[in-house]
């Protein structure tokens, strides 16, 4: 297993507007190229799964499987610019007012996502808090705006999973993802949210290692 920390990617991606996830899947190549794990099995989570599809995108030759879990994709919503302004708009306020907050910014977000209903005190929360620079300034900023079209992903290689019960967003995000691909998004049993990958991570363990035998 490797894991890639794309943790100094500011000074290449934030300084480009048009980068929605290029940097990201074109480093994942590099790395993969480098230590020679090709063909590879790619993992990746919410805006981690933009990333995971950019690179079956960009680099189908490198990828055995493709797995993206709820990837928030915002960019193929028909409402895109709205959605993504509802949720990015009091972040860049937040970093007005507080430059380089960004935990506070991911504090933010976690508020608006769950609708004025935070638990800051939860473990899985004080756990990504570690992760909030570059999740609000590498990850949240250019992934959410990417977006995808018919042959842009390779058939065969792409796998979508999402929660039991889905929220409406990352639900019709996977639905329109599917529609491209010609395959049904998975719902992983006793996944009950969108971030049970950081609050019961052995929930998706479980399902991959069930899907061993296909994926590997």
């Amino acid at each position: 297993m490797c894991r890639r920390d794309g943790r100094h990617l500011a000074a290449r991606v934030s300084q480009s507007a048009t980068d929605r996830g290029d940097r990201h899947a074109d480093d994942a190549a590099d790395l993969i190229r480098r230590l020679r794990l090709e063909p590879v099995t790619v993992l990746g989570f919410s805006s981690g799964g933009v990333a995971a599809l950019a690179l079956a995108q960009r680099h189908p030759e490198l990828a055995g499987k493709d797995i993206a879990w709820e990837p928030a994709a915002l960019g193929l919503l028909p409402d895109a610019d709205a959605t993504r302004a509802a949720i990015m708009e009091p972040v860049e306020a937040h970093l007005v007012a507080h430059p380089e907050d960004w935990e506070g910014a991911w504090r933010v977000v976690l508020t608006v996502l769950s609708e004025g209903r935070p638990d800051f005190e939860a473990p899985e929360v004080r756990a990504a808090l570690r992760n909030a620079e570059a999740a609000m300034r590498d990850d949240a900023r250019p992934l959410t705006r990417r977006s995808f079209g018919v042959g842009d992903l390779p058939a065969g290689e792409v796998i979508l999973a999402v929660s039991e019960q889905p929220d409406p967003m990352h639900l019709d995000i996977a639905e329109r993802l599917a529609k491209l691909i010609g395959e049904q998004p998975e719902r992983v049993a006793g996944a009950d949210d969108h971030e049970v990958y950081l609050k019961r991570p052995r929930v998706l363990a479980e399902w991959l290692a069930g899907r061993h035998s296909e994926i590997r």
